[in-house]
């Protein structure tokens, strides 16, 4: 690997490496602090190849055929996602966190015809395709069964059927299910391993697989370069830095709502000193919190950016630059830089009327490159509506790009479906919160700003703040914080309430859910309102 990471063809190639890698650890699986089990890479594919004869032989699975996983993160999911892959299977993944509804309504979309997955959250189908197959209770663990991995008659071809099939958690309507292809899954994972120079190298992976960042940066970034993953049933901000120290991990990665309770629990760049960066990805990221973690914990970010019909990442930091030049580009500014393009990938910035944007200009953000979704699956008309014949793939995210030396790094300024649109001026609510929050540092990761429906004005300006009780000392300094704003930004309505703030499972925040809470002030006029949640 001295020559720089290896892009492989297809899944059947990548197995084909691992005979070479031996008893070198694969992968390895944690409940909180207690190891569960590992494998090496003679053993995962033993293990790839029980799961394969499984697919196939018990269950008479054929090419094209849609395979759901609903679980956890456990041992068994890496080897069955390859196995299905090299038969010609679409994994898809289920949200264990999403209401049974969502589950049913994928089964059917995707016409799965068979499921695996814990049982508690079998129980929970109610409509089940017609193959359910229970993990254990326990997940399996190595095996002394020897390692071959048994050639697969008539291959299918590696782009004749997705891979896998990621549904998107949308806040309204129906989740659209992003087509991935082996292709993909191995591009994305050559270009991070080349940002972070990957070889043999220990990452942890604390997110789920059913999601595409850490299936990308993490399980598919670590075994196509000979390195180990570590992953864990769930995060857990108690036993992270124990994890960490025990497996000599020297890359992980999270959302930016866990870097808060990492700080909680006083983490301190002592208790994991192998730890060369956090890559900080799939929501935003705000300066505030990552200057903060950097000057406690003292461990260096970077940040990435993408989305799932990306394969998920498409700009990113690198953690090789000088350490001044690092944070210049993450937090030397309001906002914090998400990267450059990654090799592979072109990126730029276009207007309402789809010309290209320059220098600082703002405008919705397009992707190009060997790591694009073949479509969404089964809807060409949503396929259509972000992707066009020249391959560039509208991504919905606003920002703009800045050069640093040859460098271009750009920066996301917001979702442009979650615009504000007041009497027609355009307002990003994440401006709104980063000004907000310079006076009110305390409520990082607690308020939100939102447009929500207004019948005078199309859209008002609304601040909500997930807190039991606002007092005195509070309501004065939100006040002052407001009023200081230009007069066009203010906030017209803040309330606060317990009931969290709606979050995807990886913590984009899902402001459009937070509508129904400021209904009554449809109609309000006048000065600033700070009420509690009705």
């Amino acid at each position: 690997m001295s020559d720089g990471p290896v892009r492989y063809a297809d899944v059947e190639a990548l197995l084909a490496s691992f005979a070479a890698l031996g008893e070198r650890p694969a992968l390895t699986f944690y409940r909180a602090r207690t190891r569960i089990g590992g494998l090496g890479y003679r053993e995962l594919l033993a293990a790839v190849g029980r799961a394969t004869r499984r697919l196939r032989d018990e269950l008479g699975l054929r090419p094209g055929d849609a395979l759901a996983v609903l679980s956890p993160n456990r041992l068994e999911v890496p080897p069955l996602l390859f196995a299905a892959m090299r038969l010609g299977l679409t994994l898809v993944p289920l949200n264990p966190t999403t209401p049974p509804a969502d589950w049913d309504y994928i089964i059917e979309h995707a016409r799965v015809t068979a499921v695996f997955g814990t049982r508690d959250l079998l129980a929970r189908l109610v409509r089940a395709p017609k193959l359910v197959c229970a993990f254990e209770d326990e997940p399996a663990i190595a095996t002394d069964e020897p390692s071959v991995l048994a050639p697969v008659a008539q291959v299918p071809p590696a782009e004749a059927a997705p891979a896998i099939v990621l549904y998107t958690s949308g806040t309204t309507g129906n989740p659209k299910g992003v087509a991935l292809m082996q292709s993909n899954l191995l591009a994305n994972a050559w270009s991070m391993a080349v940002n972070f120079r990957l070889s043999g190298e220990t990452q942890l992976a604390v997110l789920p697989l059913y999601h595409a960042h850490a299936l990308g940066f993490g399980l598919m970034s670590a075994l196509t370069t000979g390195g180990h993953l570590v992953f864990v049933e769930k995060f857990d901000p108690f036993s992270w830095a124990d994890v960490i120290r025990a497996e000599s991990v020297t890359l992980t990665s999270v959302v930016p709502t866990l870097l808060a309770p990492l700080l909680q629990v006083g983490l301190k760049r002592d208790r994991v000193p192998g730890l060369r960066a956090i890559l900080v990805s799939s929501a935003p990221l705000t300066a505030t919190l990552a200057r903060e973690f950097e000057a406690k914990a003292g461990v260096p970010l970077v940040e990435g950016w993408g989305l799932s019909e990306y394969t998920n990442f498409a700009c990113c930091l690198s953690p090789h630059l000088p350490d001044d030049e690092r944070r210049r580009r993450l937090i030397g500014d309001e906002l914090t830089g998400i990267g450059s393009p990654l090799s592979g990938t072109e990126v730029k910035v276009v207007g309402p009327g789809g010309e290209t944007l320059g220098l600082e200009l703002r405008g919705e953000l397009c992707v190009r490159g060997h790591s694009t979704m073949r479509a969404y699956f089964r809807d060409p008309a949503a396929t259509a509506a972000v992707l066009d014949a020249d391959g560039w793939l509208r991504t919905g995210d606003e920002g703009f790009f800045r050069m640093f030396g040859d460098d271009p790094v750009f920066f996301i300024t917001g979702r442009i479906k979650e615009t504000i649109i007041r009497d027609g001026d355009k307002y990003s609510p994440l401006a709104i919160e980063r000004q907000l929050l310079i006076e009110l540092p305390e409520l990082e990761g607690r308020l939100v700003a939102l447009g929500f429906p207004h019948e005078a004005h199309g859209e008002e300006i609304g601040v909500y703040l997930e807190l039991e009780a606002v007092d005195d000392d509070l309501r004065a300094r939100l006040t002052r914080a407001v009023n200081a704003m230009p007069l066009d930004q203010r906030p017209k309505v803040v309330l606060f309430g317990a009931a969290p703030i709606p979050r995807t499972h990886t913590g984009k925040i899902q402001r459009r859910k937070l509508h129904p809470v400021f209904a009554a002030y449809a109609k309000s006029r006048g000065a600033l309102r700070i009420d509690p949640v009705a």
